[in-house]
């Protein structure tokens, strides 16, 4: 478990929350089957959800270079930036993260959500020391229109990492080697009867539960319902954080 804490700046109409195991293209689906797929629905519910509590609109005129006054901003949140030129616009979370020197906090695109008129901007902050609101970034995709981002739409999924596990990490490739066969054997069986199940519009689950076709254990995930919650201790409670 890990210990980040924030502090919230007088005024700021950013709220954090657990990501979502919805998407509206997953809803679309036939009888709902994109939730079906685990691996999809496990990385929806991968950190928190950044998402701003008043519309965000803006225009931008399609050019894109580092010059400024190439987006209009009409309404965003205090301290809203768009002369960074790039298509792009700063916004003022106001939300000051705090964690351990070995945690750092990576910010990305919210995970599975799709969207023709904006892109978050990925980031990367040292949240140890940082003393300064979590940085924000969206890109702007369509050109001579304005743009609406409705309130509480997710603008980011939040996510700490350890660099410092991961630095000097390396991946190393190997030919496959099989001289029985019989790993090459039962990933063809296992093809071959999903296949049959997934063509008659079922679900095999068998990723899901870490069996096989024959429902022989393969191995365990590591977490397979992830638990993400957010604790406000504000003083104006449900104003901001939720």
């Amino acid at each position: 478990m890990l210990n980040i804490s924030v502090e919230k700046i007088n005024g700021s109409s950013f709220t954090i929350s657990p990501m979502s195991i919805k998407r509206d293209w997953m809803d679309a689906t036939s009888e709902g089957h994109a939730y079906r797929c685990f691996p999809v629905t496990q990385s929806n519910v991968i950190g928190w959800s950044l998402s701003c509590l008043e519309d965000i609109e803006f225009i931008w005129d399609g050019i894109n270079d580092q010059t400024q006054d190439h987006i209009e901003i009409i309404k965003a949140p205090k301290g809203s930036y768009g002369g960074r030129g790039q298509s792009s616009i700063s916004l003022n979370t106001g939300l000051i993260f705090k964690t351990s020197d070995d945690i750092s906090i990576f910010t990305i695109n919210p995970v599975n959500y799709f969207n023709n008129d904006f892109e978050t901007m990925s980031n990367l902050i040292s949240t140890s020391f940082y003393d300064n609101p979590l940085p924000l970034a969206i890109k702007a995709k369509k050109a001579g229109e304005q743009v609406i981002i409705k309130s509480k739409t997710p603008l980011a999924t939040i996510v700490p990492i350890s660099l410092s596990l991961l630095n000097n990490s390396s991946i190393e490739i190997y030919d496959y080697k099989d001289q029985d066969r019989k790993r090459l054997e039962a990933n063809i069986s296992y093809g071959n009867a999903a296949q049959e199940v997934n063509s008659s519009g079922a679900w095999t689950d068998w990723y899901r539960d870490a069996v096989n076709e024959k429902g022989e254990s393969l191995g365990k995930h590591e977490v397979k319902a992830l638990r993400l919650s957010v604790i406000d201790s504000t003083s104006s409670k449900g104003n901001g954080i939720i």
